[in-house]
């Protein structure tokens, strides 16, 4: 009986459907507003398709309703079964709600069970649910009283109100409030905890089920990825930095061999030059850019000045390789000592805090070191 129910209703909305069509193919407007007085007393099943449905009479059997805006604040001594862009229920149901819609709000009386799929719902303090809710929605905001289990699927749920059995909930973000009365279980599975008022009441206990992309992100999997990325970006790191330093060793030994000799005469020197260069090259960046002419230069700038910064720890590794293994032939084995002075340098940068200083210290070095090397030679120069 239930199934030939629906069926009906399914054909029902068909030939509305087409109905409409024919009547705007012909130049008439369709329905804009469908009534059920008051007074009015319907002994059997009721349909109705519009723009705008109100039903305050009595239907002595179900409702089945399609339509834009839904207002039912009559007596349904049956079902309701309502697809709609809003919905309002403020009378009395007495058997199920089954609800698709946009937006619902109920503050009537639901003598049975509640079924709803909506974008946001709100059952207000004077809506009492006879028997068991399950509620898909977006925002989920229950003020009413529920005479049995809960059932949720929302992306943000508040509670306040007395519910006579469990809630079970797969939710984003779930506030229970001071006057929240839960006689029996929560269950619930979110990324966040629960914000639960100490006020509140839930007489069997809660229990939280972070879900599996929680535990994936902050687990022992989350750990073990976490390190494995680390150490990806390590040695990517450090295989750019060696390729990087072969490629200065072999065409630029010269600008090499000029910073070496700054930073072994003047290692001071070199450190407050590299604290200048620090300093200036965002000064003189932002001075350029702020004229129109002066963009493609401050580009360019930065574009140099990345270059350089990746460089310049790369002469410091470089001028400390040889000073460790100075007692041996540098010159000939440059290549393999700069591969054990890098290895050396990453290590160290490994721990906390030093690595942070050492990496400053080696670009510092770098830049002033490369700079006075640049000012030496062009004072040889004729």
């Amino acid at each position: 009986m239930e199934v030939c129910k629906r069926f009906c209703f399914l054909i029902i909305l068909l030939c509305s459907s087409t109905l409409s069509a024919y009547e705007n193919h012909n130049g008439e407007d369709e329905v804009e507003i469908v009534v059920l007085p008051s007074h009015a007393v319907v002994n059997n099943d009721y349909f109705a398709y519009g723009r705008t449905i109100e039903i305050s009479g009595t239907v002595n059997g179900d409702v089945y309703v399609f339509g834009g805006q839904v207002f039912i604040d009559g007596t349904v001594n049956g079902d309701i079964i309502a697809c709609a862009g809003s919905i309002e229920i403020s009378g009395r149901v007495s058997h199920d709600v089954r609800l698709l819609a946009g937006q619902a709000s109920i503050s009537g009386h639901i003598g049975r069970n509640l079924t709803a799929v909506t974008a946001t719902i709100e059952l207000y303090p004077s809506a009492v649910i006879g028997n068991n809710a399950v509620i898909v929605s977006g925002n989920a905001d229950i003020e009413a009283r529920i005479k049995n289990d809960v059932r949720l699927y929302a992306s943000s749920v508040r509670i306040s109100n007395q519910i006579d059995g469990d809630v079970i909930a797969y939710v984003g973000q779930m506030r229970i409030t001071s006057k929240a009365n839960i006689l029996g279980k929560m269950e619930y599975w979110s990324n966040k905890n629960a914000l639960i008022d100490s006020d509140a009441h839930i007489a069997k206990g809660v229990k939280h089920h972070p879900s599996f992309f929680y535990k994936l992100f902050h687990g022992k999997l989350s750990t073990i990825l976490k390190v494995s990325s680390k150490l990806a970006a390590l040695l990517m790191n450090f295989f750019y930095s060696f390729i990087i330093g072969l490629i200065m060793i072999r065409y630029f030994r010269r600008r090499i061999d000029r910073t070496i000799d700054a930073l072994n005469n003047k290692p001071l020197q070199s450190l407050i030059a590299g604290v200048v260069l620090i300093v200036l090259l965002p000064i003189t960046f932002l001075a350029l850019i702020v004229t129109i002419l002066g963009v493609p230069f401050a580009l360019t700038l930065l574009s140099l000045t990345v270059v350089t910064f990746y460089t310049a720890k790369i002469l410091s590794i470089i001028w400390v390789s040889k000073l460790i293994f100075y007692r041996f032939d540098f010159k000939r084995h440059i290549r393999l000592y700069f591969a054990f002075g890098l290895i050396i340098y990453f290590l160290l940068t490994l721990i906390p805090y030093f690595g942070t200083a050492l990496s400053l210290a080696a670009l510092l070095l770098g830049l002033g070191g490369g700079m006075l090397g640049k000012i030496e030679k062009q004072k040889r120069s004729p």
